[in-house]
């Protein structure tokens, strides 16, 4: 049943992207003249036909995309004053070129009507480390932020793009409901390196002396998956090394970003929707860091350990929990701090469930004209991101950040389940995307069109229509094939899963 929702969900999702997009074209035809033989929604044949003055509109039986078809596209039909190609160039340029530009401001106007109608969720500071170029300029944990260098920043990813180029940044900051704003200037960080170890014996703390022998940073440069005995000032620790991250040097200010809080977000087997978990073990939950490293602990067997390496010195330690757990929370149907004990398999099934907590940052609705100016930023960021991805999927690059039709229909099922805002937030990207995408100049495409109209346009000659044609035909069956290769990489994703 819920594939059948899925599958219908994306029919109309896909149908409006469709409508609207070819309704840019249909709108401009008409404006400069240009008879429009058919509006169609879907393809095959018709199971509805109304006949205009003009225009026969229908709806046909397979819904899988639409078409305005103009008089003069077919190579076959004179060029006579009301076709596409009896007028002149720069009009076919502005008629191929509605289509897209309908599409991306639909996406945008979209996107006005979710931020007016529920707001967005900000970037929040979870933490600020001592002395660091954040805690020196004054920023705390908890700020909002709402701008960087003057203009408003929605992901975490985003910011820190910003912050790894060195330069002094402008921040504007929501702190107790006032706009404050701060100047922080990144430093450069040191190497940090994550090891995972497993068949443990000893200890580790302080300077890290040598790993087998060899100095630590020498050792990193060529560290393997083998057994190593790991001397440090506070002891001795042996073990398996099984994987190392390294983080490298970088510009940085000194945050964690806040992605949940320990507020549960629904009810489980031992905590209602409302209960604030306060320890868990020895680690008090003050941040969603604290929450990470709780979840990780419970992950690990009673011989394994993670070890964070910063300028040769440890900077953490993460332990495996025992067996039985103890967890501190609120009640607050009860007003009380209750102390429980747990197994470690359940707590950590609870606890590593999805959206088992609340978002950290509050959910930010702006008025009136704020609200426009927030929504186009936010449209102008997915759109620039779109256009700087879209032409390395044709080279093989960034296809996990793609999905054909089969991962289109699972993404728009996944939203049917999070309710309207969350649908109308997939559609608005979808035809941004759709827009964006038809704009590149490939043959087939409204971009590759457009090309040939502004060869029209600056060589003043009228281009050979059958050549024309006939690159459009192969351009059409190049799509093909990559719709084919897309549809093949949803799959092999859903099996993966």
């Amino acid at each position: 049943m819920s594939i059948l929702v899925n599958i219908l969900a994306f029919i109309a999702v896909f149908l409006f992207i469709v409508v609207v997009h070819e309704l840019g074209h249909f709108l401009f035809a008409v404006f400069f003249g240009v008879k429009v033989h058919e509006f169609a929604i879907g393809f095959g044949p018709a199971i509805y036909t109304k006949k205009g003055k003009k225009t026969n509109f229908r709806i046909n039986i397979f819904p899988l995309g639409g078409y305005v078809r103009l008089k003069g596209e077919d190579p076959s039909e004179e060029e006579d004053p009301d076709s596409l190609y009896g007028v002149s160039a720069w009009k076919r340029f502005l008629i191929v070129l509605a289509g897209p530009v309908f599409s991306i401001l639909a996406g945008y106007l979209l996107f006005i009507l979710i931020i007016a109608s529920w707001g967005y969720t900000p970037i929040i500071i979870d933490k600020v480390i001592e002395n660091s170029p954040a805690y020196e300029a004054g920023l705390q944990a908890n700020d909002i932020v709402l701008k960087l260098n003057g203009k408003y920043i929605f992901d975490p990813t985003d910011m820190t793009s910003i912050i790894r180029t060195g330069k002094p940044i402008t921040m504007e900051v929501l702190r107790d409901g006032k706009k404050i704003t701060l100047s922080v200037t990144p430093t450069l960080t040191q190497k940090e390196y994550y090891m995972y170890l497993k068949d443990i014996k000893g200890n580790i703390e302080g300077k890290v002396e040598s790993i087998n022998n060899l100095e630590f940073e020498r050792y990193m440069e060529k560290y393997a998956k083998e057994y190593v005995s790991i001397k440090s000032q506070g002891g001795e620790l042996r073990g398996l090394l099984d994987s190392v991250s390294v983080i490298p040097e970088r510009y940085a200010i000194g945050i964690y970003y806040g992605q949940f809080s320990n507020v549960f977000a629904k009810d489980s087997e031992l905590f209602s929707k409302g209960d604030i978990l306060l320890k868990v073990g020895e680690i008090n939950i003050e941040s969603s860091n604290d929450l990470m490293d709780v979840v990780t602990s419970l992950s690990l067997k009673s011989d394994e350990l993670y070890v964070t390496v910063k300028n040769s010195k440890v900077e953490g330690v993460l332990k495996p929990m025992s067996e039985q757990v103890k967890v501190m929370f609120k009640k607050v149907s009860a007003d009380v701090v209750q102390e429980i004990t747990v197994k470690k398999d359940k707590l950590f099934a609870i606890l590593s469930t999805p959206g088992i907590f609340e978002t950290k940052a509050p959910n930010l609705k702006p008025q009136g004209l704020e609200a426009i100016s927030l929504s186009i930023a936010r449209s102008n960021r997915l759109a620039l991101y779109i256009w700087k991805t879209l032409p390395g999927v044709f080279l093989g690059r960034n296809l996990q950040d793609v999905s054909g039709p089969v991962g289109v229909v699972q993404i728009i099922g996944q939203a049917v389940q999070f309710g309207l805002e969350t649908i109308l937030t997939v559609v608005a990207i979808i035809t941004i995307n759709l827009g964006i995408f038809n704009l590149f100049p490939l043959p087939a495409l409204d971009g590759g069109r457009i090309i040939f109209a502004l060869i029209e346009i600056i060589s003043r000659k009228k281009i050979n229509r059958n050549i024309e044609n006939l690159i459009h035909t192969v351009g059409f069956f190049l799509l093909l094939g990559f719709l084919f290769f897309m549809t093949f990489l949803d799959i092999g994703r859903f099996f993966a899963k």
